[in-house]
């Protein structure tokens, strides 16, 4: 894992004495690079699930300080969104702060992040309190690094989408999306033993536009199957998972197509502007690709229908 570490030395009269040492990494997902910097006493480290997604510490798209605090308080004002759980999200006049719960320590927050209003520079304090200065610490701990995602990518970049993504052997994209229990993992699975198929994940994808088509992506957030991929392909057909007692495709309109898309999508519902771009994005994705519902039985039926369909 490409770590930096560097003395800076401190403005002052004893600023040669004792310098900080700045600790620098960095992840990509979806083509955005995730930066994480601290000059405290703050051994960072990226989740196990990341391993793929490391990049260099300078390619980091959105820039993020982490810091340490002694008191930290949820305001009380009402806030923009409540999970009605883990976090809660305020609007500020700068920007946007996110605050992290556990019962643990009542009302009191472990953590709270700030971005600015385009999600490209970020303030993280942790609750020293709360932590064990004995274990390196990832920052951006799930639920966050996914929500910093989907916000970015709401600011005019992309949807974060519930599906797998595979890749044929002839390199075209295909999206099998879904809620719970559709059928994303078994379908994972099913292409995984495919010769010259590549999985991006079995449960997150994102699309993007890039070069006059659309992309996806795959993501470190994965479902059952546990597949996760840094890789990314020009997106060629969309698929709807339904479980049935026989395999079949049915063509879905590009209107229609677009509504299915929306409900299975990520998107900060609280924002306006968020909301606008990503139904406008995935009227796109419905009218350039084609969709289908795909009614399937879970074994090998499945794949062959699909490249019967392609071939």
């Amino acid at each position: 894992m490409p770590i930096v570490q560097t003395d800076i030395a401190c403005p002052g009269a004893f600023a040669s004495s004792k310098p900080k040492r700045t600790q620098r990494l960095a992840f990509r997902v979806g083509g955005t690079g995730f930066g994480l910097f601290s000059d405290e006493e703050i051994e960072m480290t990226l989740d196990p699930g990341l391993r793929d997604f490391v990049v260099e510490p300078s390619m980091g798209d959105i820039q993020i300080r982490v810091e340490w605090t002694e008191n930290l308080e949820i305001p009380s004002g009402e806030p923009l969104f409540n999970s009605g759980g883990l976090w809660r999200l305020f609007e500020e006049s700068d920007g946007y702060r996110f605050y992290f719960s556990t019962p643990y320590l009542g009302a009191s927050p472990y953590k709270a992040a700030w971005f600015d209003p385009d999600f490209k520079r970020g303030h993280l304090v942790l609750f020293r309190p709360y932590f064990d200065a004995r274990k390196a610490i990832y920052p951006l701990e799930y639920p966050l690094d996914e929500l910093l995602m989907i916000h970015r990518l709401a600011c005019g970049e992309g949807v974060e989408m519930h599906a797998v993504g595979i890749v044929d052997d002839a390199g075209k994209g295909h999206l099998f999306l879904g809620h719970s229990g559709a059928g994303k993992s078994t379908t994972a699975r099913l292409w995984k033993s495919q010769p010259n198929a590549h999985v991006l994940s079995d449960d997150r994808i994102i699309l993007r536009a890039r070069d006059g088509r659309i992309w996806m992506y795959g993501t470190p957030w994965h479902g059952d199957a546990g597949i996760a991929s840094p890789e990314s392909a020009p997106l060629s057909k969309l698929y709807l998972l339904e479980h049935s007692n026989k395999t079949e495709l049915v063509s879905l309109s590009p209107g229609r197509a677009a509504a299915e898309l929306f409900t299975r999508s990520f998107v900060p519902h609280h924002s306006q502007k968020g909301l606008q771009f990503t139904l406008r994005f995935l009227d796109r994705v419905a009218r350039e690709t084609p969709c289908s519902i795909f009614r399937f039985l879970p074994d090998i039926s499945a794949v062959e229908a699909i490249c019967r369909e392609g071939a």
